[in-house]
């Protein structure tokens, strides 16, 4: 399976902003895949409680689709997490 920093490499044709949106939903689903791994879930198991497909939630966890937030938000709350909000101290300031 390809890791966003993979497919990332490979990326020449957006601009840095988009790719680190990009990169934050990436995140947030390895970190969703992981967990579903971790609990012992299967993508059909885990579509079951979402009311996905399984097929959504492979393309998903594969990086053949971006999911939109709510989506994962969706998965989340089905599996018992939260996100949470974390500085990224090596992050470029904003202006602040």
């Amino acid at each position: 399976m390809e890791r966003w920093s993979d497919i990332k490499a490979g990326i020449r044709s957006i601009s840095e902003s988009e790719k680190k949106q990009i990169e934050f939903v990436a995140q947030l689903v390895e970190e969703i895949r992981d967990e579903r791994e971790k609990l012992g879930l299967t993508q059909k198991e885990l579509a079951e409680k979402t009311g996905l497909k399984q097929s959504a939630i492979a393309r998903m966890e594969s990086g053949g689709a971006i999911p939109r937030l709510d989506t994962l938000f969706r998965v989340a709350i089905a599996m018992g997490l939260k996100f949470q909000i974390i500085k990224d101290e090596n992050a470029a300031s904003m202006g602040h």
